[in-house]
């Protein structure tokens, strides 16, 4: 026996030694291959990525170039800068994240103007030459970030530099050039090299304090290095070089317009780290094997007990699932076929924390919970005769109590089922889990009404069954009055708190007439069934007069209204997606009317919402495609009949909706945010023609823009003015801006510092539509209008209404007491040209002097009014 086991051992070893040897040799072969892999993967990922930073870098110094360049061609240094300059500096910084500081320096380096303060040498120092655009990279203090500076020369106009354009831009860090470029991939090095070696960018930064704030320059052999990987273009390649005290392997590419290298490289020590990672696990299976055929060998050895521990193992494996059964948390029983209880753990609670003792050779179904089985045991059985195990979870409504049953049979040898099992669990917590999660998906937390998700499942089926029934559904989609300004005026806290009263309200109001929803925000819907329209409009008076009540929150006293729009079913739409679209358009509809009132959808609101949003898109190109263009309208002294000046006018003749009103498009314009830029072409245009106008007559004249309260409150319409005159040349004081009385006395606070500043850029301010406004007269005095218009409405029935006579009489009498010139608007018949005359009003605008005339019309009109036509006074 000794001797077999001696040959079994020596064969063993044998075989072991081969193959130890076959798995060392194998290892090493894979070895060689993995380090060959993450040198490729390596070369494959820097070329992508050389390419990106290359481009990124290039798009950058390009689109800052020709930004400074712009920028040094609007501006003329002088020794008295204006402000002007600064303004555009401080644009220009705004709109560039990346830049640091942006300054305008005379020739000899001086400082014009700037927007902020770098310490460093003087600015043109940092340039090698005249012809360099990016200077040297500094810091400028002795711990801050890294700034690079570039520049643009200010030529005046006989092409003589006469300054610069010179800025500073962040090299690192956030909002900085480099944020945009560079990857997150860890142990990478990214460069941007000068063809002089200098080190303009190096990412990361160096470890060495004196490293990152020097400015570094590369050794000759590295800089050559970089010259052979670009010497052709398109043509990526790799080597390993030496840089600092780190070995990489790097590519390169050249941006020849600003003679900078490209680099991007990856540590070798990460190329180490990378194949380690690969082949630790190889190499720990080749050690295990290995040790595993140590034991091998011991098992071999020891083959004649494998039957005795084969038995042991089998043992402990069911004394293991014994102890998991009785461990487990869920019951576990055993019945025999008749139900009678053979095994079980014990792990059943009765709901009062109490232990459900079961007892071995008792009926199974005549103790809780299993009492709730005692109804499908036919279908049990008849599932387990099939084969199949079979699931249910039932309810104990008298102890709240959710179980789960997963039944399945054991069978002889026969096949005939010889016991049940039984696994029984106690579900309550998670059914009282899912209940939470159906309301937090279905209800809104802050009102308890149904969200939107569950709103438009309600309304589904709502019309799934007023198909079926032959039945009506109407939707009344609301929102709360003012909400935001609540929320933003009194804070978030008081508005949700008046949000639960709206939903309180709302539900009082429905009651059991509809279902209230809750939307989002401040928005609310009740669906409802009616026979007739009586049926909405109750409820919809109801609603409006439950929510007008006051109400007090946090000791303020606050109203409450909502505005409502209609949309019925079968009438307006079929399905939920449109009936909530047109219900949107009704609402849209209240607001317009003043909110606090509710509107039922029809086709006319849909085709004026068509058509506001055909309006929205053509009026965007209108001025691109040379759709838009200038009317004028004379303004004549009404003694003499004289021609004075000018209002222009706009408008618009579309060639898909044709002519359009301008209150249509001015709102439209207003309502998408283009009207600044439809107020600049209108001033351009005035201006212009002015001054065409100006040479066919030998007296001054005078030409009135309107302008919007969005120009006033949402542009910059001073800038724009500043500009409009520096390009035409017209003279200030002859260009009158109008403003609508109604929009003036309700955000004077708002306009006062933007029209002092019109005022003081020599222009004049008019009131137009005077008399329509109602609020106080006191903003007359709060600053120097140089004109009233009195509108339309009084002049039209001034000679036979008293009351308009008396009104448009005290109207003059008071502008000319405050030194202020009087329009009438509207003059279309001599008789109240004469009385105009008696009342001693300056100047005259209608029909009977003109009408609305474009350029080549007026132009014909102003030559024939040198001819003194007939009709002259």
């Amino acid at each position: 026996m000794t001797d077999v086991n001696t040959k079994t051992a020596r064969w063993f070893k044998l075989i072991y030694g081969l193959l130890s040897l076959l798995m060392l040799l194998a290892l090493l072969a894979f070895s060689y291959a993995t380090w060959s892999n993450v040198k490729q993967q390596a070369n494959l990922s820097l070329t992508p990525h050389n390419q990106s930073l290359t481009s990124i870098v290039k798009r950058f110094f390009v689109h800052q170039e020709a930004l400074l360049g712009e920028l040094a061609q609007s501006i003329v240094v002088t020794d008295n800068p204006d402000n002007i300059i600064q303004i555009r500096l401080n644009d220009v910084l705004r709109a560039t994240p990346q830049m640091r500081v942006l300054a305008v320096v005379n020739s000899k380096g001086a400082i014009v103007a700037t927007t902020g303060n770098i310490h460093t040498l003087e600015w043109l120092d940092l340039f090698d030459n005249d012809q360099v655009t990016i200077g040297r990279p500094f810091r400028p203090t002795f711990v801050g970030e890294n700034i690079l500076p570039m520049r643009k020369p200010i030529k005046n106009s006989s092409g003589v530099t006469t300054g610069y354009v010179v800025a500073a831009y962040r090299l690192l860090g956030n909002n900085a050039i480099w944020q945009e470029a560079e990857e997150a991939e860890s142990k990478r090095r990214s460069m941007i090299i000068g063809e002089d070696g200098r080190v303009y960018i190096s990412y990361p930064e160096s470890d060495t304090f004196w490293q990152s704030f020097v400015s570094m320059k590369v050794e000759e052999g590295f800089l050559q290095t970089l010259a052979e990987l670009t010497q052709k273009a398109g043509q990526w390649q790799t080597r390993d070089v030496q840089y600092q005290d780190e070995k990489l392997l790097i590519t390169a590419s050249l941006i020849e317009s600003y003679h900078f290298y490209i680099v991007s490289g990856i540590q070798s020590a990460d190329l180490f780290t990378r194949w380690f990672e690969r082949m630790k696990f190889v190499a720990l299976a080749v050690f295990i094997f290995l040790v595993a055929g140590l034991f091998v060998f011991r098992i071999i050895i020891t083959r004649a007990s494998r039957f005795e521990s084969a038995r042991n193992v089998a043992e402990h494996n069911v004394f293991k699932l014994s102890r998991a059964i009785e461990q487990s948390p869920s019951s576990v029983i055993v019945t025999d076929e008749n139900w009678l209880i053979e095994y079980a753990n014990d792990r059943l609670s009765d709901g009062t924390e109490a232990s459900i003792k079961l007892i071995p050779g008792q009926m199974l179904l005549e103790h809780f919970p299993h009492t709730l089985l005692k109804d499908d045991v036919a279908a049990v059985s008849e599932n387990l005769l099939h084969g199949n195990n079979w699931y249910g979870e039932r309810r104990a409504r008298e102890q709240k109590q959710w179980f789960s049953y997963s039944i399945s049979a054991m069978t002889d040898d026969d096949g005939k089922i010889s016991n049940y099992v039984i696994v029984t669990q106690d579900i309550t917590e998670r059914k009282q889990v899912e209940v939470r999660l159906y309301k937090q998906a279905n209800f809104d937390a802050l009102t308890g009404l149904p969200n939107r998700r569950r709103t438009s499942e309600l309304l589904n089926e709502n019309l799934k069954s007023a198909w079926q029934e032959n039945q009506r559904v109407a939707v009344l989609y609301m929102d709360v009055d003012n909400f935001k300004q609540v929320n933003d005026t009194f804070g978030h806290i008081l508005g949700d708190q008046m949000l639960q009263l709206v939903a309180v309200r709302l539900q009082k109001a429905v009651s059991d007439q509809g279902v209230a929803c809750h939307m989002s925000g401040d928005e609310f819907l009740v669906s409802m069934l009616f026979d007739g329209k009586d049926d909405i409009t109750a409820l919809a008076d109801n609603i409006m007069t439950v929510m007008r009540e006051p109400v007090l929150l946090e000791g303020k006293k606050l109203f409450i209204s909502v505005s409502i729009g209609i949309a019925c079913y079968p009438e307006d739409s079929a399905d939920v997606s449109s009936l909530l679209k047109h219900a949107d358009i009704a609402l849209y509809e209240s607001k317009n009317r003043g909110r606090r009132c509710y509107s039922f959808f029809s086709s006319e609101l849909d085709d004026k919402n068509k058509r506001k949003i055909e309006l929205e898109s053509e009026v965007r190109n209108a001025l691109a495609n040379n759709e838009l263009f200038m009317v004028y309208q004379t303004k004549n002294k009404i003694s003499s009949g004289e021609v004075y000046g000018f209002e222009a006018l706009m408008r618009w003749e579309s060639p898909r909706l044709g002519f359009v009103s301008p209150e249509e498009f001015i709102s439209a314009a207003e309502e998408i945010g283009v009207i600044d830029k439809l107020g600049e072409f209108a001033l351009y245009e005035a201006c212009r023609d002015l001054q065409k106008f100006q040479n066919l007559v030998s007296q001054p004249l005078a030409m009135a823009v309107n302008v919007s309260m969005y120009q006033l409150t949402n542009s910059d319409i001073v800038g724009t003015v500043q500009k409009v005159i520096n390009d035409t040349g017209i003279n200030p004081s002859v260009l009158e801006l109008e403003i609508t009385e109604s929009m003036l006395a309700q955000r004077l606070e708002e306009v006062q510092p933007v029209l002092n500043s019109l005022l003081g850029l020599g222009v004049s301010l008019s009131i137009d539509d005077f008399g329509t406004g109602y609020s106080s007269l006191s903003y007359l005095t709060r600053f120097p209008v140089s004109a009233l218009k009195i509108d339309r409405c009084f002049i039209t029935d001034m000679v036979d209404n008293r009351s308009d006579a008396t009104l448009t009489h005290t109207v003059i009498t008071m502008a000319h007491k405050l030194g202020l010139k009087v329009v009438a608007e509207g003059i279309e018949d001599e008789d109240q040209l004469a009385l105009l005359r008696v009342y001693g009003c300056d100047l005259g605008q209608g029909y009977l002097f003109t009408k609305p005339l474009n350029y080549v019309q007026m132009t014909g009109h102003l030559k024939s009014q040198q001819e003194k036509p007939d009709w002259a006074i």
